[in-house]
């Protein structure tokens, strides 16, 4: 608190009496130190329940990831030379026989020969019709074939256009850029260009189909399967297949469960509850010299959280099944209440029944995922959930702070003027005194004479 000098201080009585008021004025403003204090701990409290809400919305994300996709990890085993595999958590562990037909191939159509890339094209326009559906770009009469892929480019369209120069000669290449067709129609709905010609300079585009497009075709366990791209993520469940390469031969396509890969997937819920729990005994833990005004020691809803936390690692989310609770997977609560995986119990625990350590988190309404969610969701969601409530309420006492502060300030300011004026009053009465004496001893001293 910045205190003002008082500028008389002590020119009759000789005490320094600035420094007394000052002092006085400090000891009287500790009531505005104390509550400035205080305000400052509630800032670091209303920080302490943001942090710990972050971190229990992300919790909730993992849990979610593992309510939709799964736990368990899945991994491809062997090498194939017609496709790669990409299996997500939830597909089945399996083995596949998978032939690659016919590659998926993009429809192209070039125009005649020209000149240079600056050759002039006849004004007219182009109709050009992408699965059935038409579009009309206007051709300037004497646009350069440059000019002409750069307009084309620019319709938002999906196809791609470029000039290409060989030979001494240049075309307009225009590509479709999804491969394929739509399955039950021609190959040629994929991409057809009618030109109109209506100018008189230059020549006409020209252009023909140099490739027609091509659907992918795969049989797998001897039933064939055709779509529009190489990418499929349809075909066998849970999987993506890129297609490579044809092949002459099936090739096998195993799925296997990791218990590596699930352990990862695991993981991630696990260091989400940590992150909450660590901040929940860092607010809870008060030790010697721990200021208790910042942190949440003695706040019920972080206690009750804990709490919360500490019921979910036990709560039994499969019943009637040999993988109950997260301690049948692995998951182990430490003495510092951090959870850690057994790799060794996860592994047995897949090899008994795969499907139940899924289905622990995937279980709708009593599984892991759903438990986490709606304890998340008690605590952060909305103005009346636990935590946000308590941080409105915190909020609303740093703002009642405010105006306590500024009272006490008020307050202090005024006994300040209160005691200059009062030492200024017993100087003048000093100083008067002193004349007194003064002329008393002159008085004296003539008399003597």
């Amino acid at each position: 608190m910045n205190t003002p000098s008082f500028r008389a201080s002590g020119l009759s009585s000789g005490l320094d009496t600035g420094s007394i008021v000052n002092e006085l004025v400090k000891i009287e403003g500790r009531t505005v130190d104390m509550a400035k204090k205080q305000q400052t701990a509630y800032r670091s409290q209303v920080s302490a329940v943001g942090e710990i809400i972050s971190k229990l919305s992300a919790l909730r994300t993992s849990a979610a990831g593992l309510s939709s996709s799964g736990v368990l990890g899945v991994t491809s085993t062997g090498t194939q030379t017609g496709f790669s595999a990409n299996p997500s958590p939830t597909a089945a562990s399996g083995r596949y026989s998978v032939k690659v037909d016919v590659l998926a191939e993009a429809a192209r159509m070039r125009s005649a020969a020209f000149a240079t890339a600056s050759s002039e094209l006849r004004g007219g326009g182009l109709d050009i019709s992408i699965d059935g559906t038409s579009t009309f770009v206007a051709i300037d009469d004497g646009m350069t074939l440059t000019q002409a892929a750069d307009r084309l480019n620019r319709t938002g369209l999906a196809i791609s256009a470029t000039v290409l120069e060989t030979n001494g000669q240049a075309y307009l290449s225009i590509t479709r850029r999804d491969t394929g067709f739509v399955v039950g129609q021609p190959a040629s709905s994929a991409l057809q260009i009618t030109e109109i010609s209506t100018g008189n300079m230059g020549q006409p585009l020209g252009a023909t189909t140099v490739q027609s497009a091509v659907n992918s075709r795969v049989t797998v366990d001897g039933l064939q399967f055709e779509r529009r791209s190489n990418v499929l993520a349809d075909v066998v469940p849970g999987t993506t297949m890129t297609l490579k390469a044809t092949t002459a031969t099936a090739e096998d396509l195993v799925l296997a469960t990791s218990t590596a890969d699930t352990q990862k997937t695991l993981q991630k819920f696990v260091d989400g509850y940590n992150s909450v729990m660590k901040l929940v005994r860092g607010n809870t833990a008060i030790a010697e010299l721990t200021d208790r005004d910042k942190t949440l020691g003695g706040d019920p809803s972080i206690r009750g959280l804990q709490a919360a936390l500490q019921q979910l690692v036990v709560t039994e989310a499969n019943p009637g099944s040999a993988v109950r609770t997260l301690a049948d997977i692995g998951v182990k609560t430490g003495q510092d209440g951090m959870l850690t995986i057994d790799a060794a119990r996860l592994e047995k625990a897949i090899a008994t029944d795969a499907g139940a350590v899924n289905a622990l988190f995937q279980t709708a309404s009593s599984g892991i995922a759903a438990a986490t969610t709606s304890l998340v969701d008690r605590y952060t969601s909305g103005s009346s959930s636990i935590l946000v409530a308590r941080q409105n309420g915190i909020n609303r006492s740093i703002r009642t702070m405010d105006g306590r502060i500024e009272d006490l300030q008020r307050r202090v300011d005024a006994y300040r003027e209160k005691l200059v004026r009062q030492f200024t009053a017993m100087e003048k009465v000093v100083g008067g005194f002193k004349s007194i004496g003064s002329f008393l001893t002159s008085r004296e001293k003539q008399e003597t004479k």
